[in-house]
């Protein structure tokens, strides 16, 4: 059985399905699947060092609260790595933000 490939969007997909059926990959074929990978993206980004780095010093210190800037760098690191566009969470909103951590907990 051969190595899996990571799918990072729809143009890995149509890449594997053109490939399974002995279709070979051309420079047009690379230019499609990296487009539809940008457009339809699969799955979330990997965290940047200093994403890492920040969410792990946070996550370990286990705060009961989240202040103001807490809030801005862990939202502005789930919307980067979820691809979700930027909106402005309730402050207050438990939910939202216990949410945001589960996610970026599976990233670290």
């Amino acid at each position: 059985m051969g190595r899996r490939k990571k799918i990072t969007g729809a143009g890995d997909i149509i890449a594997s399905i053109t490939e399974a059926i002995g279709i070979e990959e051309c420079d047009g074929c690379t230019k499609r699947k990296e487009k539809l990978n940008n457009l339809f993206p699969i799955g979330a980004l990997e965290l940047e060092d200093d994403e890492r780095e920040y969410l792990g010093t946070l996550f370990a210190s286990n705060p009961s609260e989240l202040n103001k800037e807490m809030q801005n760098k862990i939202s502005s690191i789930y919307f980067r790595c979820y691809r979700v566009k930027p909106f402005d969470p309730c402050t207050n909103c438990s939910g939202v933000w216990n949410s945001f951590i589960k996610k970026l907990k599976k990233l670290l």
